[in-house]
């Protein structure tokens, strides 16, 4: 068999590689070395392919489980903590919410008044303080740290109402963010070919959104069920990652 030389100096000898050719045969002609993998040729297995099949079904492997197979066993440990703690944290959340939803609720309310306390006082003695800082910005970060400071002392002296009015004003919040999803959805439903699940999903969203709107007090509570379930199956599901990150 002979190559023709990249030069166009005519035929060349088949058992002398050329420099810059490359060698598409086994010089004893045992056929192609890449390729079908029934061509003959060298073939590829690996650990990872079961039954050391030639070429395997290596993109079937988790690229997650990779990552953690590469971390060292200090940084495995150390998720493992954080998804634990994380994990019962919002289980602890979850159950507050489903059996005592008024003392939760009141005591998140005291401490995000306290963080309006101590937000306020923060940027109030920032501003002051802070050299080379515009009269404007100077100005603008004391009524916002007064601003602050008023609303964290309003919720620790109401505590029970603040508590009813945040996760009212909370509830409406969602069923508005559900009246845009759905209208946007819908919106777009139209440049799309299967468009049927997508204006039902709209529609549905609509429906939530109004219906959240109107009766902010049911809603309220259902949210709340709702929401202590969710973090209660997530932490759970945390949890459970804590115990096998890491491990084959």
């Amino acid at each position: 068999m002979t190559y023709e030389d990249m030069n166009g100096n005519g035929p060349q000898n088949g058992g002398e590689q050329q420099y810059g050719v490359p060698r598409a045969t086994d010089p004893n002609g045992a056929g192609p070395q890449f390729g079908d993998p029934n061509g003959g040729g060298t073939q590829f297995t690996g650990p990872n392919m079961p039954g050391g099949q030639p070429g395997g079904d290596w993109w079937h492997m988790n690229p997650f489980k990779l990552v953690e197979s590469w971390l060292p066993e200090q940084a495995k440990r150390t998720i493992r903590v954080v998804y634990g703690v994380v994990g019962l944290a919002a289980v602890v959340l979850g159950l507050a919410l489903l059996f005592w939803p008024g003392k939760t609720l009141v005591v998140f309310t005291v401490a995000l008044g306290i963080y309006f306390l101590i937000s306020g006082a923060i940027r109030i003695v920032g501003a002051i303080v802070e050299m080379g800082l515009p009269g404007g910005w100077r100005v603008l970060d004391i009524l916002v740290g007064v601003l602050l400071v008023v609303g964290g002392i309003v919720m620790l002296k109401n505590t029970q109402l603040s508590a009813t009015v945040l996760t009212v004003l909370v509830t409406m919040t969602v069923g508005i963010g559900w009246i845009v999803e759905g209208i946007m959805a819908l919106a777009e439903s139209w440049r799309i070919p299967s468009s049927g699940w997508a204006i039902v999903y709209a529609v549905i969203s609509l429906i939530a959104g109004v219906v959240v709107l109107f009766s902010p007090i049911t809603s309220m509570v259902w949210l709340i069920v709702f929401s202590g379930c969710i973090m209660v199956v997530l932490g759970v599901l945390s949890v459970v990652r804590a115990f096998r990150f890491g491990r084959n």
